[in-house]
Formats: structure tokens, sequence, C-alpha cells
């Protein structure tokens, strides 16, 4: 993951420092991982390790708040200039998709540990949570002006199509590996059976 928004010192070595403590976090759990295990995994001394961070939970809030911060991104650029409701509901359910397949260590740590951080650190990502939950409830609140979609509350379908594709990141690829076309084509057909107006 490239994304960074509040590192002092970018640099090809930072980058290798937070993948190391993605997996770890994300292996042994945030609280069960020491930085003397970050340390290790990225073959330095644990006093080297600050140098670059200073603390266990910036490392944490660099993460969360880089994988979520791309994920804004990502689903902006792809509902771009799109005018029709349903078209960008489809784009972003895809982009939404692509990027938990994409980067399934960091979304999972980011499901799993975001209410660890500190208030005003959870505060800031979910700024970035509110953008992104945005992007799904504009294109439903347009769908259901123009009858395409049906009349329920736009913020709990939105929170429906979230749920159920974040869950993806808890068993792909799996013991039959579908594609990632496959997996877009499958969810977005169920989730348009059930948000179409008949």
């Amino acid at each position: 993951m490239t994304t960074s928004v509040t590192r002092t010192k970018p640099s090809a070595r930072m980058d290798e420092i937070l993948a190391c403590a993605a997996e770890l976090f994300y292996e042994k759990g945030y609280h069960a991982t020491t930085i003397e295990d970050v340390a290790r995994k990225v073959g330095m001394l644990k006093g080297s390790l600050y140098y670059y961070i200073r603390s266990k939970e910036d490392l944490l809030y660099e993460l969360l708040l880089g994988i979520i911060v791309k994920g804004v991104d990502h689903a902006s650029k792809a509902i771009d200039g799109v005018a029709d409701p349903t078209e960008r509901l489809e784009k972003a359910v895809e982009a939404q998709i692509e990027h938990i397949i994409q980067n399934q260590t960091y979304v999972g740590l980011f499901l799993h540990e975001f209410d660890t951080l500190s208030g005003k650190r959870q505060k800031r990502i979910q700024e970035e949570m509110v953008k992104y939950q945005k992007m799904f409830v504009d294109a439903i609140r347009d769908g259901q002006k123009v009858g395409q979609f049906v009349d329920a509350d736009p913020i709990l379908l939105t929170d429906a199509i979230l749920g159920m594709t974040n869950w993806i990141y808890r068993w792909y690829p799996g013991t039959r590996a579908p594609s990632l076309d496959g997996v877009k084509k499958t969810f977005i057909a169920f989730i348009m059976s059930g948000i179409k107006q008949r």
C-alpha cells in the first residue's frame, strides 16, 4: 500500500514497516503484537523503528487511515461523471469489491481494529468513512427520486450493501477461487435484484 496521510518520513523503508505491521496486526491481533515483533519482522532494532514512528498506535492509525483514503479515492474515480443512478451504484459496488479483494489484509485489519484507535484519530477516520458511505447513499437517493430503486431508508440500504461486501475479505478466494469478475457480477446481480423498483 502506498497511500500515506500522516507520515513525516516517507520512504520505501516506511512502506515495508507498514506492510509488516499490517500482516502482524492482522494475524496476531493489534494488542498481541509488540513493537519488537514489528522490528524483528522488518529486520531492524526496536530503537531504529522509532526513527519512523512514535508508537504502535501510530502504525495502526497510518494503516487504517491509509486504506480508507485509498478506498474513497478508488470509488470516487469509478463513479466520476456517471449520471445514471443505477450505473453509478453498480460502479460503486464494483469498486468496493475490487478494493476489498486487492487489499484483503488491510481491509480486514480496518474492520477488526478500527475501535482500537483513540478518540481524535477515530474521528478523523470516521470523516473518510462518511465520504465513502455518502457515495452509495447519494446514488441510492438519486435512484429513488427517479423511481429506479425501492422506497427504503438509503442509509440502511447502504449499510446492507457495504456489510455484505465487506465480508468478502473473510472468504476470498476460498476453495473454488472465483474470479474477481465473477464475484462482482454475482454480487451486483444479487444487490440489484433487491434494490431495483419492480
